[in-house]
């Protein structure tokens, strides 16, 4: 029902306003009526820093002159309206809801360009009244509005009903904002009468289409959490969210869909980056400090302010924040709020600072400021986690990142916490390899990894010692002989190797004695029985071009501490682009870009397009590389896509790195194809409901499409296997025919077994479980850490091939017992049910707080999981006898194997996108739910139970 206009309907709107306002935005829809649909004209109209829009009906269609155009309804963009837009996949039209306390409006456009201008105006109004509000400027009160409120038909046909439809109030209009010592500051409570309580997710994705600025907003920082009389306000990350501060060339997923040649004018454009930027010189302070669970001294001054000159960016890691039990299943911490403050209040003097970003792993912590005078030139911020604790769930080890893009240099900070003990370096190795793989920066598409940015900064606990005799350590440091106990230190030589751990990464040489263990409150090194060695355990390392350390200090007046805390002063060169080089440049690349689509078509050669992976085993890597080589003459983007219907580009066992690229002509791109089989594909390729087998559909922009067919065979695990499925076999399952386990595998399997005819007989629970029990039962009972330490890489694969074919009988004595204890708890996660099957999760939520209830729950049970429950939890009881000796304790035992045995089957997950209130009403539902499963374990593992 849309019409081709004659004339340009925002000149014609314009020419009914007065010289001092100005149409900036029109456009043709359809409004809403009773379910009904008229034609209307939207405009928005600006006068001064006021907005509002206006609704016309038309006399005649098309428009011809302002007359033609009547005055329907006019809407104030203040914080008082609400907006929510709805764009149905389905439908070539968009929803507009305009709510405000007089009235509401619900228009429909069509999906186009106008109709995204349109939002993105509306948008940007509503961030200008939120800045006004936020900053404490007077409040907007729109009198030029009134005339044209009166001239609408909306208003003469409602005044004469409502007669109190004019009496509105308005707390901004009774503030006093006038006052010296006024603060108006965006927190929680502000924020929901702003406009941030809008349903306009849609709106934010137009608006992104023609600023492709990221303004990220914080999962994991206190910046959107903390209420009462604490302000952590002034992060940078608020700003940018609500500003729209800054804008770059970095594509965030949020950012407009850019085209292939877009890509191409990007990727050109970074390979002649230094033709218009110019290097300079930024001052970054990078701090670590295990803390050991302990609260802030009364000040860090001494620890953060170590030159005159205040650096323009702070990057402070903490460790060991929390120490307590509960606290390593994600939870809440008090002690982050303390030690954020803390640092606040040590930021060098001579500057303002804004807060980047914080964010939190348990007890790993990173916060970043940066000097307020750069406020304008930061970008595309963005955090991850990754733990590396037993299972790969649990954040007592692991690492959390920041990046950003200041200027044209793209920045990450990493702080993490390695795998201890002196002989443990290869666990430290493998923790680094997992940050670093496994770190996935999540606004962009595809997703950024550290590696790929210009300048990463890596600060933590990283727990190599020194492979020396204690004795020739302290002697060494009572000479002050540093550069003898850096060499025999287990960083430093792998640095040295070029190893693939840290590689690349620089480190400069520690003049300070080493930071780990003394004894808290003292300079004394480690007096206890266990004796440990000095170690250099904390460390701060970097990567990329124009960086320079220009002091690395420790700070042993800080005694609070096991540890002491580490400081580094580094000049770093940041790209700064010149505008009108960067024009020259792009203008250069456009020009070549024409002449080269004009007279080329894009053509690739892939010189393998079927893989077949043997033997692939369960939580076992296995790749392979394809080679895809531009043979035209013209550069080239490709990019994997789904498949008709499927909502991924591959099965979830399947990856392609890269799974999209630009190759440049007579250039070759390497694409590995990764088969990779964990708890979450396991059990559909046990039970023969999938294949290893797909194809990957490679899409050459403006080219071909090219096909690799990907297939293979898996081997069985008992590892993804069914409870009901492990007590039916006898031996282990590679000795299982095929046949037979896929029989097995299917619902009510076991009310088709008639032990007498078989012969056979049923176990009371899967004899994997018996054996991973009775290992732990036998030697890890006085062990200390269990179930809190990562196992050896290497050997959950001997672990599981041992379930897996019986060979050799038993687990073997030579294997760790923190190995044995992980590859359990792997075991419970993988169960295609778990040990409390899902239809049961809520019921045990729900009695959780009554021990009668739980126990007749738990009765009603199917038999092999009762079995296989109260049979865990018997074992777990007798090993907190030996508490005394093992450290172990109960809530944290209830609450490991509460997220273990209890599991929803539908995980609860809070998108990017979703606002400040739905993502806190989602965690504390999550914390509430782990408060429940933890509370349902402990009726079993206080109370010998009998049923």
């Amino acid at each position: 029902m849309f019409y081709v206009q004659l004339m340009d309907i925002t000149k014609l709107v314009q020419k009914t306003l007065t010289p001092n306002e100005k149409c900036i935005q029109a456009i043709e829809c359809a409004r809403i009526l009773d379910g009904k649909r008229a034609l209307r004209y939207a405009a928005i109209v600006i006068n001064k820093q006021e907005h509002g829009v206006f609704i016309f009906t038309a006399l005649r269609v098309p428009c011809l002159q302002p007359s033609d155009l009547v005055l329907e309804s006019v809407l104030p963009i203040d914080g008082s309206m609400r907006c929510s837009a709805e764009a149905p996949s389905q439908q070539t039209e968009l929803r507009l809801s305009l709510r405000s306390p007089i009235i509401n409006v619900l228009i429909e456009m069509p999906k186009s360009d106008p109709s995204t201008l349109f939002l993105a105006e509306i948008k940007k109004a509503k961030d200008v009244y939120s800045q006004v509000a936020a900053f404490g400027e007077p409040a907007a009160i729109f009198p030029w509005l009134e005339k044209y409120k009166r001239q609408s038909t909306d208003f003469n046909q409602s005044s004469g009903e409502n007669p109190f439809a004019e009496d509105i109030f308005d707390p901004l209009k009774h503030m006093s904002l006038d006052g010296t010592n006024m603060h108006v500051v965006d927190t929680e409570s502000s924020r929901q009468t702003t406009w941030f309580q809008d349903d306009m997710s849609s709106l934010s994705s137009s608006y992104e289409h023609l600023k492709p600025a990221q303004k990220s907003r914080s999962r994991d920082s206190l910046d959107k959490i903390l209420g009462g009389d604490e302000d952590y306000t002034d992060s940078m990350e608020t700003l940018q969210w609500s500003l729209g501060i800054s804008s770059g060339n970095e594509l965030p997923i949020l950012g407009k869909t850019i085209s292939s040649r877009e890509k191409i004018v990007k990727k050109f454009l970074t390979d002649r980056e230094l033709e218009f930027t110019d290097q300079h010189s930024f001052r970054i302070y990078c701090g670590t400090w295990n803390v050991n669970g302990q609260s802030p001294p009364d000040s860090l001054h001494k620890w953060m302010v170590v030159e005159a000159e205040p650096p323009d960016i702070y990057v402070v890691g903490f460790q060991e924040l929390d120490l307590s039990k509960e606290a390593f299943i994600f939870t809440d911490s008090p002690k982050e709020v303390e030690w954020q403050k803390a640092v606040k209040a040590a930021l060098h003097p001579k500057a303002k600072y804004l807060k980047v970003k914080s964010i939190r792993l348990v007890g790993i912590m990173l916060i970043v400021y940066i000097q307020a005078k750069h406020k304008g030139f930061i970008k595309f911020i963005d955090s991850d986690s990754v733990p590396t604790g037993i299972m790969g769930i649990m954040g007592n080890k692991g690492g959390v990142s920041i990046r950003f893009t200041l200027h044209n240099t793209s920045l990450c900070f990493v702080t993490s916490h390695l795998a201890a003990h002196q002989d443990e370096y290869e666990r430290r190795n493998q923790d680094y390899k997992d940050i670093m793989s496994k770190t996935k920066f999540k606004d962009f598409s595809p997703p950024l990894e550290i590696s790929e940015h210009d300048i990463v900064f890596w600060i933590g606990d990283l727990n190599y010692r020194i492979d020396l005799p204690i004795d020739t350590v302290k002697s060494y440091i009572k000479k002050g002989a540093h550069k003898k106990l850096i060499l025999e230190d287990q960083l430093y030589r792998q640095l040295q190797a070029n190893s693939e751990i840290f590689r690349g990464f620089e480190e400069g040489l520690p003049n300070f004695d080493p930071t780990y263990k003394f004894d808290s409150g003292t300079d004394n090194y480690d007096s206890s029985e266990k004796n440990r060695v000095p170690a250099y355990c904390d460390r701060i390392l970097w990567r990329g071009p124009g960086v320079k350390q220009l002091r690395y200090d420790s700070h042993p007046q800080l005694k609070i501490s096991d540890h002491k805390p580490v400081s580094s002063l580094f000049d770093v060169g940041i790209r700064v682009l010149d505008d009108k080089r960067f024009k020259r440049v792009y203008e250069d690349i456009m020009k070549k870009l024409d002449r080269l689509e004009n007279d080329y078509l894009p053509q690739i050669k892939i010189d393998n397009t079927e893989l077949i992976f043997k033997d692939v085993k369960f939580l076992e890597s296995q790749d392979q590389v394809v080679t895809v080589a531009n043979v035209g003459q013209i550069p080239v983007e490709f990019e994997f896509i789904n498949k008709l219907d499927d909502q991924t580009y591959c099965r979830p066992w399947l990856k392609a790195t890269p799974c999209k690229s630009i190759i440049e002509a007579g250039v070759c791109c390497e694409v590995r194809i990764e088969v990779y089989v964990d708890k979450a594909t396991a059990a559909k390729l046990n039970s023969g409901e999938e294949k290893l087998e797909d194809i990957l559909v490679l899409h050459l922009t403006n080219g071909k499409d090219s096909f690799i067919t990907v297939s293979g065979n898996y081997m069985t695990s008992s590892f993804g296997s069914s409870i009901e499925a492990l007590i039916q076999m006898h031996g282990p399952i590679r000795e299982v025919p095929v046949a037979e386990l896929i029989e097995i595998e299917q619902p009510g399997s076991l009310s088709r077994v008639d032990i007498t005819k078989d012969g056979g007989r049923l176990y009371m629970v899967p004899k994997e479980i018996w054996k991973m029990v009775d290992f732990l039962h036998k030697y890890a009972m006085n062990k200390d850490e269990l179930f809190q330490q990562s196992g050896r890489k290497s050997e959950i694969p001997l672990i599981r091939d041992c379930l897996d074919t019986g060979k050799p009988e038993h687990i073997s004595e030579s294997l760790s017992v923190h190995s044995v204890a992980e590859a359990f708890l792997v075991f419970l996660e993988s169960l295609p049910q778990p040990v409390i099957p899902y239809e049961f999760y809520t019921k045990c939520l729900s009695t959780s707080n009554n021990l009668l209830l739980s126990k007749q729950l738990v009765t009603s049970l199917p038999g092999c999981h009762k079995n296989t429950f109260l049979y865990i939890c018997a074992f777990l009881r007798e090993l907190l006898k030996h508490s005394d000796k093992n450290g172990v304790d109960i809530k944290f035992l209830c609450s490991l194997f509460g997220e273990v045995m209890l599991r929803p089957q539908t995980p609860m997950f809070t998108t990017v996108s979703a606002k400040d209130a739905v993502v806190k009403e989602r965690r504390s539902k999550l914390r509430e739910e782990e408060s429940k499963k933890a509370a349902f374990m402990y009726h079993f593992l206080s109370n010998e139970i009998e049923l």
